[in-house]
Order: structure tokens, then C-alpha cells, then sequence
């Protein structure tokens, strides 16, 4: 906690050096508006409530849910606070951790090619110059991967490498920067505990290609992407593919009194430089599409997405999914988070309702008013889908 604090007041000394429209970004004209039902019951209380926060303060929110009533999307608030410009329909949106389902299943997807054995070692799947970085490598497997139990440390997590970000927040990072970090850090022994590290989703990342013996985004591509229709989901594509399309500015609460500062770059520099723990972007029609298609089995068998839904012992995860429990009832999916966004995918299995939500601002590293506000609108939303 405390380094968390020092990192907080190094963070916020290096935004007051920087000039005020150092971050922004300019909104690009492509956007990909998706028919959805304008009717639609839930949707409309939904839309009361994006609305409701903001008008307290949230930025901007973007909100898409699916059930046997069909699709609906919902928009409120604004891309770019600097000119009001407004978010409407088609933005594409930052996924953040909520990527690591698309990782996850994207293993999954082997393991049922029995391309990949999940209780096998992870140097049966990763080239030598990768596990020779990894301490224990041959006794940690896909499975501990997947469940976050590797005891490889989270290189995001490592000091050194956020002040190593920090002090250039236009500078991309690399797989040799992430591995370098990794090692600066103790493991823990492989299975020992529950541990959340975007490393792990990282080394999925390079078995996906590895073993698919393609770059792994055209892997995805080819495999997930296209095959279940979805048009709008970019993931490092090109070296500047979030050029390409309709993108919110993201804000951060720095002091945590509800004044948004502009933290747009450093947001984007992130995305480009994640892997499977966090890089990938889409519309928030796509995520609920994919989602959709994920719990519907049209991806993955039962049997398969069973073992992803499955909490490991001590903890609330599975392999690439999170359990949730509102209105004690059962969901499964992911919440993300990038430096000046926000994200939560879900699936509510009694009502058959999959929901996605994207927020332009941080409601992770700095607490506050709007840390406060997005949690409490997105545990609304989630009540209300309970409920019904």
C-alpha cells in the first residue's frame, strides 16, 4: 500500500508538469454504428441510469446488453469533455483485462484441438528464448496460467516498471521490457496460491502463436474473430491500428475531488504495448456479441467453457473467466481496466443476459469521486439485470 502511494504522488507530480492539452487527442470521424432494438425494456431503465452519472460526473459511458428481447446499446455523456463532443453509438472501446476471456478462449480453443494440454508445462509451448526468462518454467503449466496460480510475478505491479513508465508516458513497452521487470520481482512457488498477474495472460499471448504458428492476432482473426462476425474487434493489428477508428479521450481523477485530467496518450500507449492482458479494443455491440456467442457454446463446448466458469480453490476465478454474485444469483466474465478507462463484460446465467459497459475514465488507481460514482452506477446496472 504504501508503494502504491508513492506511485500515486509520482504520477500526479508528472501530469502537473505537463501542459494541459499534452494528452488529448483528436476524435477520428470512422465510427461503426450496429442496428440494436431502440425498445428494448431493460435497455431503457439502463439508459436512465447511464444518464443519471453523467450528470453526477462520469465522463463519458457507453452501455450494450443482450437478452431474449434482443440487443440494445446506450450512450451517454461525452467522448471529449475539452469541446463536448459528444459519445454516441459505434465508438470503439478499451478492454482492458477484459481481454484476457478472448486469450483465455482462445486456449481453450486448442485445448480442444488437443494442440494444448492444460496440465502440461509451459515449455512444451513456448520457445526457449521465452522460458529461459521464466523461473521454473518447466514445473509451471497452461493451467496455472490460465487461473493465475504460475507465482509469476505481475510485471504491471513490478515499481520499477511503473516508474519506468512513468517517466515517459508517450514510450511503448516491449516483450523484453515486460520480461526484464518480471524478473526483478520474488516468485512464488508454482500452485502454492492465487495471484493475479497480467504476465501470465502475456505467455498465453505467445502460446497462442506459437502454437498456432501465426502472428496471433491474425490467429484470432482467422479463428474467433471472423468466424463469429465480429467486424469491430481490433486487437495489435498494425503498429497504430487505434488510429484507424473512433475513439473516446480518456480521464483521470487525479486528486480524487472529480476533476478529470486528460490522460489520453499514455491510455493508448498502453493498449498498443498489452498483449492478452489487456490489448484488445471493440465497439461495445462486439464484446456483447462475443460474449453472447461464448456462453450460447457456439465458441467453446459446455464441458470447455464449464472449466472456464469453474473457480480454482481460494479465489473466485476460473480460467480466463471471474465469478460474480449479485442479487446472489451467478455471472461470469471480467471487469478491465486501462490508465484512463473502464470496462465490465458479463454473462447473468439465470436470465440469459450478457452485458458490457465502458467508462473514459480510471476507477482503479486513484480513489475518489469518480472511482466512487462508476462503481456505484455499474453495481446498479448489475442489481437491476439480477432482479429481472
Amino acid at each position: 500500500m504504501k508503494n502504491q502511494f508513492v506511485l500515486i504522488i509520482l504520477l500526479a507530480s508528472l501530469l502537473m508538469g505537463c501542459s494541459k492539452d499534452i494528452f488529448e487527442q483528436p476524435i477520428k470521424d470512422k465510427k461503426f454504428p450496429q442496428a440494436y432494438k431502440t425498445d428494448h425494456t431493460l435497455g431503457l431503465k439502463i439508459n436512465s441510469i447511464i444518464h443519471e452519472y453523467s450528470k453526477k460526473g462520469l465522463p463519458g459511458l457507453s452501455v450494450a446488453v443482450s437478452n431474449v428481447e434482443g440487443v440494445w446499446e446506450g450512450a451517454a455523456g461525452y467522448a471529449r469533455i475539452e469541446d463536448n463532443q459528444p459519445l454516441t453509438h459505434g465508438f470503439v472501446h478499451a478492454g482492458g483485462s477484459v481481454t484476457k476471456i478472448y486469450t483465455a478462449t482462445a486456449i481453450m480453443m486448442l485445448f480442444e484441438q488437443q494442440k494444448v494440454q492444460l496440465d502440461k508445462s509451459i515449455d512444451n509451448y513456448l520457445p526457449v528464448h521465452v522460458t529461459a526468462r521464466i523461473k521454473g518454467a518447466a514445473h509451471i503449466t497452461v493451467r496455472m496460467l490460465l487461473s493465475h496460480r504460475s507465482g509469476i510475478p505481475d510485471y504491471i505491479e513490478d515499481d520499477s516498471f511503473r516508474l519506468h513508465w512513468f517517466n515517459d508516458l508517450s514510450q511503448r513497452w516491449d516483450l523484453e521490457g515486460i520480461l526484464k521487470f518480471v524478473n526483478r520481482k520474488t516468485y512464488l512457488h508454482p500452485d502454492a496460491a492465487y495471484h493475479y498477474s497480467n504476465t501470465n495472460y502475456v505467455l498465453l499471448s505467445l502460446i497462442v502463436e506459437h502454437v498456432g504458428q501465426q502472428e496471433e492476432w491474425k490467429w484470432l482473426v482467422e479463428h474467433l474473430f471472423n468466424p463469429q462476425g465480429l467486424k469491430y474487434t481490433f486487437y495489435r493489428n498494425g503498429k497504430d491500428f487505434l488510429d484507424g477508428f473512433a475513439m473516446p479521450n480518456y480521464y483521470m481523477d487525479r486528486f480524487g475531488d472529480g476533476r478529470l485530467q486528460n490522460v489520453s496518450v499514455p491510455t493508448k500507449v498502453e493498449i498498443y504495448s498489452e498483449y492478452g492482458d489487456g490489448g484488445l479494443v471493440a465497439t461495445s455491440l462486439d464484446f456483447v456479441k462475443f460474449m453472447q456467442a461464448l456462453s450460447k457454446h457456439k465458441i467453446v463446448s459446455p464441458q470447455t467453457l464449464g472449466l472456464m466458469s469453474t473457480p480454482t480453490r481460494e479465489s473466485e476465478y476460473g480460467l480466463g473467466l471471474d465469478v460474480f454474485g449479485y442479487g446472489n444469483k451467478h455471472q461470469f466474465g471480467h471487469q478491465g481496466a486501462v490508465f484512463g478507462g473502464s470496462s465490465l463484460l458479463l454473462y447473468f446465467k439465470e436470465q440469459q443476459t450478457v452485458l458490457f459497459i465502458a467508462a473514459n475514465c480510471d476507477a482503479t488507481l486513484v480513489g475518489g469521486k469518480t472511482l466512487h460514482l462508476y462503481h456505484e452506477m455499474k453495481n446498479k446496472i448489475c442489481e437491476l439485470i439480477a432482479a429481472s
